[in-house]
């Protein structure tokens, strides 16, 4: 089931939030996104529109997509356990339904993602270097997703 996030589900969103970018971003240690925990809690508190998706027999939290500024992607997480089931494809097609365009960044290192945002009809609009991070960034916007 899709629904919109509830706010005392941030410890779980952040759980998810936290496996996902340690996984993929090999070169950058888990204390480093500790350290970004409330980065990411603001993301989700500012967000527009924050959707979950919970499996079919529980209420929890396995997968999660937020959208911050109307169409930026901050975050898309799926749990381990409903990776390639294609949620994280119904989440997009989700939030897809009120934008004209979506835009996401990805650092260069997180292919995995990449892949994903490509087969959904994301194409690279241009490159960066953020030095905070040390990574070279990828951004990407699609338009005309379906609902």
């Amino acid at each position: 089931m899709i629904r919109m996030a509830e706010l005392k589900e941030l410890d779980r969103l952040e759980q998810l939030w936290l496996h996902a970018v340690t996984n993929s971003h090999p070169s950058l240690p888990r204390q480093f996104w500790l350290q970004r925990r409330s980065e990411f809690r603001r993301d989700c508190r500012r967000s527009n529109q924050c959707l979950v998706f919970t499996g079919r027999h529980s209420a929890v939290a396995e997968a999660f997509i937020t959208l911050v500024d109307r169409d930026n992607i901050a975050h898309l997480c799926v749990s381990p356990l409903f990776t390639g089931c294609g949620i994280g494809a119904t989440l997009l097609k989700a939030v897809a339904g009120g934008c004209k365009q979506l835009q996401a960044q990805v650092f260069r290192e997180n292919l995995r993602t990449r892949y994903f945002l490509q087969k959904h009809g994301f194409v690279e609009t241009q490159r960066g270097y953020n030095a905070e991070y040390g990574q070279h960034q990828i951004f990407m916007s699609c338009g005309g997703l379906s609902p």
